[in-house]
């Protein structure tokens, strides 16, 4: 079955809130940024819902990367994943850096769909 746009912008909210919960707990200014990154962005509402879904929810965030991860190879080539990186670098950095677990997410993000599709 297609992946579609909507689900594939639900999976960038789970990549999202993995990024932002991995450090332990969702800042504030995290959740300002994200919401000014993707202000009247045609998926604002997926990614948004799909990111306050993962904090509500008892899945662990290896199992919201992952699934986010199985959306992207599904979906295929996209040329918003070099745009998708660029948030995901300036939503790490937001709070006292780039710690090592926002970048051992940054890093598999950028392995396993930006070289893998020869995009950016």
């Amino acid at each position: 079955m297609p992946v579609s746009k909507e689900q594939l912008f639900e999976a960038f909210g789970e990549i999202l809130y993995a990024l932002a919960a991995v450090d332990g707990k969702i800042q504030e200014e995290e959740k300002v940024l994200i919401a000014q990154a993707i202000k009247h962005h045609r998926y604002e509402y997926d990614i948004l819902f799909s990111f306050k879904q993962e904090i509500t929810s008892t899945r662990t965030i290896t199992d919201a990367f992952n699934n986010a991860m199985l959306t992207f190879r599904a979906y295929g080539a996209f040329d918003g994943y070099s745009d998708f990186k660029i948030i995901l670098e300036n939503l790490a950095e937001s709070c006292q850096g780039i710690s090592a677990e926002e970048q051992k997410i940054i890093d598999q993000f950028h392995k396993e769909l930006l070289t893998n599709f020869k995009i950016g």
